[in-house]
């Protein structure tokens, strides 16, 4: 990974451009409506980094993915890779779409999951 630190939504973003089958840039709607509310919520504003693609990170969270819950790691896949929306994926995963605060805490769960995963990882080898 690179010197700067990246925010997880970011690093499934580009895990996410790695490992889908049509290998087109973009951003799953989920992913842009939480980054949306995160950026909103602390001010932010976006930045032109989530379009580099940067294999050795993707490769690690892939690595990571195989330790995740089944749950998590559908939750993940759903949003990032498929580009469901937010009411597709609470309908896959059995969940309720309202409030939408069910599917953001779900969602949140599973990136929370896969960054201890990856954040260990680095302490271990770093």
């Amino acid at each position: 990974m690179t010197e700067d630190r990246r925010d997880i939504g970011s690093r499934l973003e580009n895990w996410a451009r790695v490992y889908r089958p049509q290998r087109q840039i973009g951003v799953s709607a989920t992913a842009k409506f939480c980054d949306q509310l995160q950026r909103e919520a602390e001010g932010e504003k976006p930045s032109g980094e989530r379009r580099k693609v940067d294999q050795a990170d993707a490769e690690a969270i892939e690595r990571a993915m195989r330790l995740l819950s089944h749950r998590d790691r559908l939750m993940l896949k759903l949003c990032y890779i498929d580009q469901d929306r937010p009411e597709a994926v609470c309908r896959k995963l059995g969940l309720s779409h309202r409030p939408a605060t069910i599917f953001v805490t779900a969602f949140r769960k599973a990136q929370g999951a896969v960054e201890l995963l990856l954040n260990n990882n680095d302490r271990m080898t770093g």
